[in-house]
């Protein structure tokens, strides 16, 4: 049995970002990822600030969007576009074999193909032998194993994802657009996002059971007649547990549900929380995990579940009258310049410093039901 420092099981971006961490640091350091080859599970899109500090270079990045085109579920629309790109679009997986480069490049040893079986507290069995890590981290996803191995909590909710590889070009490949109603994705929204020569489509849903039969639906309705190049599904988790360590076990990326609740996007978070990690292990310190990721990315995680429990009471109705109030040119102007992926929370004190704005957000309010709404978007 090979005794090592640390073993990080999943070599998706989470998993690379720590081991690369780690063994920058002098760690001995191995990776394991079981399906190197496994299809897209990702829309890929990310804000320019994640694809600078995941170090995405430009031959990885599809498309870049300046902004969003939201429908509503009763014909209405907003298009939040801003004058300078806001997010990309990249080919994911060839951003996590170069991540998984740069941590081999580092000293790791990346297992690629190899699968972890078990942790008994002491070995970690894997298809490869066994091995005695002195710190295990999980980076393996919604449904983590070693969670599960290590009796720490999942996360609070999980969404069911599908999306479909469509063969058309956007007519507009600098922006998305989001799909809101129940008849589209109960739960969460179905989008259409720009990627080259094709078009990612997809939905989330609280719908575990019908959510094949929603995309379905839905790529007849907005791509009726174009070829579908591949259809794949995933988990989307929402909520951090409590806890996401114990001992010497850490959770990280997916399986920590370092996820943004209102976009289910998880690059950005927990790639910040993977680099943190691996660089607490480098210096010795890796029971400071907990505490430190939650002073980064807790507050903003929180607000974001505020307000996903704030939409999930929203009828068809009131998004749709929501959405048309977002179509004022001044408002939708105002959002997509101001607004931040990362830190939805800093649109409230930009509108704060916004008096002109105002009278348009007691008009939101209105279409939403009113102040109470306000108050439990607000309210911890």
């Amino acid at each position: 049995m090979e005794k090592i420092d640390l073993a990080v099981v999943g070599g998706g971006p989470a998993g690379a970002i720590v081991a690369r961490e780690a063994a920058a640091g002098g760690a001995k350091v191995v990776l394991f990822e079981r399906s190197p080859h496994a299809p897209l599970r990702c829309a890929g899109l990310i804000s320019t600030r994640a694809a600078d500090e995941l170090g995405v270079s430009r031959d990885l990045v599809l498309a870049e969007i300046h902004g969003a085109v939201i429908h509503g579920p009763g014909g209405s629309d907003a298009a939040l576009l801003s004058s300078r790109p806001k997010a990309v679009v990249i080919d994911r997986k060839r951003l996590d074999a170069r991540l998984r480069a740069r941590a081999r490049d580092a000293g790791a040893r990346v297992m690629e193909g190899v699968s972890v079986l078990g942790w008994d507290g002491t070995a970690l069995h894997t298809t490869a032998g066994k091995f005695r890590p002195g710190i295990l981290v999980g980076a393996d996803g919604a449904m983590s194993a070693v969670a599960r191995w290590t009796g720490l909590p999942g996360p609070r909710e999980v969404l069911v994802a599908y999306q479909a590889e469509v063969a058309v070009r956007s007519g507009r490949p600098d922006r998305v657009e989001i799909f809101l109603g129940r008849d589209h994705a109960p739960g969460f929204f179905a989008w259409a996002i720009p990627a080259g020569d094709t078009v990612r489509a997809g939905l989330a849903t609280t719908e575990t059971k019908g959510a094949a039969d929603l995309l379905r639906r839905f790529l007849a309705r907005r791509f009726p007649n174009a070829p579908i190049r591949g259809v794949s599904g995933g988990l989307i988790p929402i909520g951090p547990p409590a806890r996401v360590s114990a001992g010497g076990t850490f959770l990280v990326g997916d399986a920590a549900a370092q996820v943004k609740p209102l976009t289910g996007g998880g690059l950005y978070y927990g790639g910040t929380a993977a680099r943190l990690l691996g660089r607490l292990i480098a210096d010795g310190e890796p029971a400071e995990y907990e505490a430190r990721w939650r002073e980064k990315l807790g507050r903003e995680i929180e607000f974001g579940l505020r307000a996903r429990r704030a939409f999930l009471a929203l009828s068809d109705g009131e998004l749709n009258r929501l959405v048309a109030v977002l179509g004022d040119r001044a408002l939708s102007a105002f959002l997509a310049e101001r607004g931040d992926m990362d830190y939805p929370s800093r649109l409230v004190r930009e509108l704060k410093r916004a008096p002109q704005l105002w009278s348009l957000g007691l008009k939101a309010l209105a279409a939403v039901g009113g102040l109470s709404r306000l108050g439990e978007l607000l309210s911890a």
